[in-house]
């Protein structure tokens, strides 16, 4: 595990390495919560507010508030860690794999190496997110997340980076060059909100989307952390009314299907468990193979 840290290590140095990427790279989520929360989620609220008349409009917006939040959060997770395997393209870019293989590193230690500074640099990126986004919804709304909320809320984030950032890796095996990687960053970071359903209710797709999007592991993630986030203010909109509440979490994406399967949290936390391996073991396979 020594060989391991190191690489972790290394690539953590590289990463932090450019304090005004990072500082952007956290700064772009903030803005995009802000301007969601401040001018593009009226939409949102307004639609609420012709469909629950008697609700209260603070209520309203706490929800909408905490609904993208949760979202946003589900965002970071992907596109941080992916950031933090830019050290990877940068060593195959640059020919620096030659190095490793004269040097008596496996692969697996390779991979991991990479695909565990991910985890951290994504695991704590969207954690100071969290409690940023969470101050944020003191300030705005009042409401401030509870403590289990919150600690459900880290519990999910490390998940989620781990799952993804072996997907990451993996996905990065078949990326050569920075233009490539950089043009990559741009589509995903353009795509996965829409594939999360953090920047529009998955209620408004037809069917046949929604079911498409419920089988990508993005739209299942977000409604993991919808539920610590963004529950309480569910709760609290739909009054105790069962079938508002289920009516308001189905079009929100607090419930997912797909065709008559509903898609149970546990089954979703089971799938991420199994990417996270299953992508792992991959993106070994790929390393592997380029550093013969």
């Amino acid at each position: 595990m020594t060989t391991v840290m190191t690489l972790i290590g290394r690539n953590l140095r590289i990463y932090f390495r450019d304090r005004a990427a990072v500082f952007l790279s956290l700064l772009s989520a903030v803005i995009l919560l802000l301007l969601y929360l401040l001018f593009l989620g009226s939409l949102q609220v307004d639609n609420l507010k012709a469909q629950l008349p008697n609700s209260d409009t603070g209520d309203i917006g706490w929800f909408v508030g905490s609904w993208v939040f949760a979202g946003i959060i589900t965002i970071s997770t992907f596109t941080t860690g992916l950031a933090a395997l830019g050290s990877y393209v940068d060593d195959r870019s640059s020919g620096r794999f030659k190095e490793f293989r004269v040097s008596p590193i496996r692969r697996w230690q390779l991979i991991l190496g990479y695909l565990l500074s991910a985890v951290v640099v994504a695991t704590l990126m969207s954690t100071v997110l969290l409690l940023g986004g969470a101050l944020l919804m003191q300030v705005l709304y009042g409401h401030f997340p509870s403590a289990l909320g919150l600690l459900q809320a880290f519990g999910l984030i490390v998940l989620l980076s781990t799952a993804f950032a072996a997907f990451s890796s993996f996905l990065l095996t078949f990326i050569g060059t920075a233009s490539a990687y950089t043009a990559m960053s741009t589509i995903v970071g353009t795509l996965l909100g829409f594939l999360a359903g953090a920047y529009l209710p998955l209620g408004l797709l037809s069917t046949e989307i929604g079911n498409v999007i419920n089988a990508l592991p993005f739209s299942p993630a977000a409604m993991l952390l919808r539920e610590p986030l963004a529950g309480p203010a569910l709760d609290q909109l739909a009054g105790g009314v069962a079938q508002a509440h289920t009516e308001i979490g189905n079009y929100y994406g607090f419930t997912l299907s797909i065709g008559d399967l509903v898609i149970e949290p546990i089954w979703a936390i089971v799938g991420l468990v199994v990417m996270a391996v299953v992508f792992t073991a991959l993106g070994a396979w790929r390393i592997g193979r380029s550093l013969r």
